[in-house]
């Protein structure tokens, strides 16, 4: 596992621990954000061993082969956003785009490249895990757009979204797509065919600033502001577990590939291991 944090004397941005021990590993080299004053800002883990990494002062993208100690730059420019699904690349930021990481060779680009504007939202993209198809949505209109890759058209536009998100993403099997929206925390699900929202009654009203999925696809850990963390089941809403996890700012969370570990990481500085669904 590895692990993306504030850069100071003794840490620097990036860690690799040995699961489930949590045993400390040589840290990934070569580490491409900045050794002593960075962030992490980004940080997604792809197939086997690549991690896609970003930084607060080093908004480059850059994608590190952990097996190979090679890290390349596969995006030109700034990256707001990042999601993988196999050699399957998405960005947001300077560019909006999908290319195929490997080859370099553009899978996606907006028709009009233009319709990202200084000044407008940054919006967000998800692959769906079939790589077969995305989710684009953020974009300053109050709808998700799915989008087929092989025909490069949209299929289906999900109503109920804001204007702005703050975290878009599907569930492993790829039944549910979830986002959240910045400031009011409010959430909002789609089911798999359905282009309306799945129990806006219940998401709607909750305030959640980042989430993951269980491998399980069916449940959802999510994590505010206060360090609260709940833990729902999204066929019918339930709240499963919950926990009092961090002081302040709870806003990163990771299963392990089992379910059995949730990993949660707060602006209280700790990394905090929690056994669920037991």
């Amino acid at each position: 596992m590895v692990v993306g944090q504030k850069a100071s004397g003794r840490h620097r941005a990036l860690s690799r621990w040995q699961l489930p021990a949590f045993t400390r590993l040589p840290d990934p080299d070569p580490c491409p954000l900045s050794a002593d004053q960075d962030v992490c800002n980004l940080l997604v883990h792809g197939d086997d061993d690549t991690v896609a990494v970003a930084g607060l002062a080093e908004k480059r993208l850059s994608l590190i082969d952990l097996g190979a100690g090679s890290a390349t730059t596969p995006i030109d420019g700034e990256v707001e956003s990042v999601a993988m699904a196999g050699r399957l690349l998405a960005v947001t930021g300077t560019e909006v785009k999908i290319v195929d990481w490997l080859t370099g060779e553009s899978v996606w680009h907006p028709d009009q490249p233009d319709r990202h504007e200084p000044d407008s939202p940054t919006p967000l993209i998800t692959l769906h895990p079939s790589g077969k198809s995305f989710a684009i949505g953020g974009w300053g209109n109050a709808v998700v757009e799915l989008y087929s890759l092989s025909a490069g058209e949209v299929t289906a536009s999900l109503a109920g979204s804001s204007p702005r998100l703050r975290w878009l993403g599907f569930s492993p099997d790829g039944r549910y797509l979830l986002a959240i929206t910045p400031k009011t925390g409010a959430v909002t699900v789609w089911r798999t065919g359905e282009t309306d929202p799945h129990l806006p009654e219940v998401f709607g009203s909750m305030d959640y600033t980042a989430a993951a999925f269980h491998p399980d696809g069916e449940h959802c850990a999510m994590g505010m502001w206060s360090g609260y963390l709940g833990l729902h089941r999204l066929s019918d809403g339930v709240e499963v577990e919950t926990k009092e996890a961090h002081s302040s700012g709870l806003n990163a969370l990771g299963f392990t590939p089992d379910g059995k570990t949730l990993f949660t990481g707060g602006d209280d500085g700790k990394l905090l291991a929690w056994q669920v669904l037991d």
